[in-house]
């Protein structure tokens, strides 16, 4: 029971993380026939652009309101102030973070790049269409839709700013047309944003150091299923507070959706039941693996259909069948 209980806090923990797992793409207006540049320029303005606004974000019926400030100066710092509630900061450097007042909601905060070696297969996996034009924070708004070419990914509708290329509004809706999240900003300052707009309140607390060690394909705890077009951008395994336990952690993408594996050993021979939980798009499924050099429970968070992110758990067990997964990308 109390590794049960364990289980179902890593669970909400995660979950409640992507309260503010706000992506923030950044293009420049395309045309649904040129991917490749869409991308490339995404990825630049990334690196480059520095803004600071205000913007609302709205899942299964939670609504909150934040402001951020983004400085790209050679190295990129974020600051994020949730502004209702609960007051909750984030400070993060070149995408590591820095300091937290709630550190599962800031660890998963990132920016917009596209990890280079998806940028250009990503087409391969959505099917880009320009719905026309809008208005978003009083600014003329290109609309495009991003839908998947398979049951493994969301859609998206994305509003890119005409005059900055900003993401100004995503929404990520569901096979059946429902919507799941939105994100809007309410308000947006492009241009520089001065160093004392980054200082933090006394609540930001430095996150604390844990030695990492780089991960590779011969640990042997790696999916043996993914979704097409997924790949890892990130390994490491992570020893919290230098404790002997460690926590291998992997981060995969197709170059827009993402999701991480967790997988955590368990003492004494534990074991832990499955468990399956779900908050607008972010799924989160555990469950209990005995491998050969003990038991582990392996969780996996991100936002992709609870179709894929139980695959992917599945065939972390030693008893998976590839050949039960019906492959139906085209």
């Amino acid at each position: 029971m109390r590794v049960l209980s364990a289980t179902r806090g890593v669970t909400r923990r995660w979950l409640a993380g992507g309260l503010v797992s706000v992506t923030l793409f950044f293009a420049v207006p395309i045309v649904a026939d040129e991917p490749d540049v869409m991308l490339e320029n995404m990825a630049l303005a990334a690196s480059e652009q520095s803004y600071q606004g205000d913007f609302v974000y709205e899942r299964s019926g939670s609504f909150s309101t934040h402001r951020v400030w983004r400085r790209a100066d050679g190295v990129v710092v974020e600051r994020l102030l949730r502004t209702d509630g609960v007051a909750q900061e984030w400070l993060r450097r070149d995408g590591q973070l820095q300091c937290s007042s709630a550190l599962a909601t800031g660890n998963v905060w990132r920016g917009g790049a596209i990890p280079s070696g998806q940028r250009a297969v990503l087409d391969r996996w959505y099917v880009l269409q320009v719905l026309g034009n809008s208005r978003v924070a009083n600014r003329p708004v290109t609309v495009i839709a991003v839908k998947p070419r398979d049951p493994f990914r969301y859609a998206y509708e994305l509003y890119l700013d005409l005059e900055t290329g900003l993401l100004l509004q995503s929404l990520l809706i569901n096979d059946n047309g429902t919507l799941l999240e939105r994100f809007q900003f309410t308000t947006l300052h492009p241009g520089p944003v001065e160093l004392d707009d980054l200082n933090v309140m006394s609540t930001c607390l430095p996150v604390s150091e844990k030695t990492v060690t780089e991960m590779t394909a011969s640990d042997g705890k790696l999916p043996a299923w993914l979704p097409p077009g997924f790949a890892a951008i990130y390994r490491e395994v992570r020893h919290p507070n230098d404790a002997d336990t460690p926590v291998f952690t992997q981060v995969f993408t197709d170059g827009l959706a993402r999701f991480t594996v967790f997988i955590e050993p368990l003492a004494d021979g534990r074991t832990v039941g499955d468990l399956r939980a779900q908050m607008g798009p972010t799924v989160a499924i555990s469950r209990g693996l005995v491998l050969p050099d003990g038991n582990y429970m392996a969780t996996v968070v991100g936002e992709v259909p609870a179709l894929a992110a139980e695959r992917i758990a599945a065939s972390l067990s030693p008893d998976f069948d590839p050949n039960a997964v019906i492959d139906t990308a085209r």
